[in-house]
Parts: structure tokens; sequence; C-alpha cells
């Protein structure tokens, strides 16, 4: 009996080895295809995060996808014109790891394509237009004091940018911030002025103190862009014709004030008006006429 049993419980001893040697195997075994599996996915991880997404858009002017940005608000062109107060901001910087946003060239000699990050000290004033320009994001790192309204005598009255928690007017706002750059776009909304040696007055005192707070930035007046050939036939004060004049206005400042005038009109227009497929309103561009009007900026200085 005493031999049988020895050889049960050696028996039992071999089972439970056996048991153990095929437990320790299947867990290696596990260990294995764990590890294989992922270092495969970290390669495809990795192969797959050093492609950028590729876009049919060329470049940060070209159309954005945004459905907020395919046209610029509608603007009240009564003077004096209510609007809710907005807040100053900058455009959004661009993500330079995607090829659709990352940072052109911005801004240099007339005919050049300017140094990147030309615009992170430029300051935009101006109406409902330019509030389409900052919607558009085409202009990193900008700064805009861009109202609904706005006009060259309302910079000095009207309390809507939010500066360090309190509303500002225009021109206490651009006074406390070392811009190099100041970009003005205004006198559609004074068309309707009675007369236009006010508006010229207006525009040249906004100027010389434009100079004063910022003696060494360069200073560029906007002409002013034409409306469409609709909304001129149909209104009484927002004529092509006298934008024209406007224009040769805002030029003659330009010249005695010594700042620089960019003839912004003719970046966007045809024949000396909006083309009709350049906006829904006849005023306001759409992000593909935000493009060229970006695109002449980074262009000109």
């Amino acid at each position: 009996m005493q031999p049988i049993c020895e050889k049960v419980v050696r028996r039992k001893k071999r089972r439970r080895g056996l048991f153990l040697w095929r437990t320790a195997v299947c867990l290696c075994l596990l260990f294995l295809l764990v590890a294989v599996a992922k270092g495969t996915t970290a390669v495809v991880a990795d192969l797959s995060g050093s492609r950028p997404a590729f876009s049919s858009q060329s470049d940060s002017s070209a159309r954005p996808a945004s459905a907020a940005r395919q046209t610029a608000a509608a603007e009240s062109f009564a003077p004096g014109a209510s609007s809710r107060a907005p807040v100053s901001s900058r455009a959004p910087a661009a993500d330079s790891s995607s090829p659709e946003n990352a940072p052109s060239p911005e801004s240099g000699p007339p005919g050049r394509q300017a140094a990147r990050g030309w615009f992170s000290d430029a300051l935009f004033i101006g109406d409902s237009r330019t509030e389409g320009l900052r919607n558009y994001g085409g202009l990193s790192g900008a700064t805009y004091y861009a109202l609904k309204g706005l006009m060259v005598n309302t910079v000095y009255t009207r309390r809507e940018i939010m500066e360090n928690g309190s509303k500002k007017t225009v021109m206490e706002a651009q006074a406390e911030h070392p811009f190099g750059k100041i970009y003005v776009m205004l006198g559609v909304n004074e068309l309707g002025w009675s007369s236009m040696q006010s508006f010229v007055d207006d525009y040249s005192k906004m100027v010389k103190d434009l100079k004063k707070d910022h003696p060494k930035a360069e200073i560029y007046l906007q002409a002013i862009f034409p409306v469409s050939a609709q909304k001129s036939a149909e209104s009484s004060i927002y004529k092509n014709s006298k934008i024209v004049s406007y224009n040769q206005a805002i030029q003659k400042i330009a010249k005695d004030q010594k700042v620089s005038y960019l003839d912004t009109a003719r970046a966007v227009s045809e024949n000396g008006v909006l083309p009709e497929d350049a906006s829904t309103d006849g005023v306001h561009l759409n992000s593909e006429y935000c493009a060229k009007w970006c695109d002449y900026l980074k262009a000109n200085e």
C-alpha cells in the first residue's frame, strides 16, 4: 500500500508542476502579446501624428470653414446708431501645426509679403466692416477696437471697449497700449453728415491724437470700401460717388498728417463698386472678400 501511495503523491506533484509550468508559459505569452500590441499602437499613433491634415485652403487668408465667418453683422448706418457693447479683442492666433493655419508672411514693402508676426503689435480701429475682418481672423495677433456704427467723433464718446474691468472709449483704450501700427477705416457711417468739413476736421483730430499717443507708430488710413451698385442706386446717402469724394479727403488728410494711405477699396471693388457676390447686403464683406482685404494688407505697408 505504501508504494502505491507514494506513486499517487509523485503523480500529483508532477501534475501540479506541469500545471504551474503551463500557467507560467501562458502568462509570458500574454505579456508578450500585450507588449507587442502597445508597441504597434504607439507606432501607428506616431505615424498618424506626423502627418498633418491637408486642406484645400492654401494659407491663412483662405476662406474659413466656420459659418459664423461667412458674413459680417449688418450695420445701422444712421449717425449715432447704438449697438451692444463689444469687448476689445485680438485676432485668433494661428495654429502652426496645420498647413492652413500656419502663420503666413504679414507685411513689408509694397508688393512683397511682410515679415511673420507683423500684425502682433497692430491695432485696427473701425466700424462693423472691421468687425467682419476681426471675425474672419486672417491677421494673427492683431487687436481690434471695432464697433458697429463707430464714427470719427464717437471714438471719443462711446464707452464700449472693455479694458481692465471698465468700459472706455476707443481713444482712451488705444492710449494705454504701445501699438507699433495703427490701421483706421472709418467714414461710411458719416456719409449722411450735412458737412463734409466736419468729417475732415474730426478725422484730422483723431489722427493727430493717435500720432501724439504713439509717436513711433506707423499709422495707416484705409480707403472706405464702396457699396454694391444696387445699394448705391437705392440710397440717397450711401452713393459710391460720395464714397470716392470721402476717400479723396482721407487721402489728403494722410498727406497733411504725414501718415500712410492705403487704397484698400481697390482690393475688393470692380469698376468702382462692390461686386454682388462680395456681400449679402451690399455693404459688409463675406469671408472670400475679407481674404482679399487681408491679402492687400499683408502685401502693402
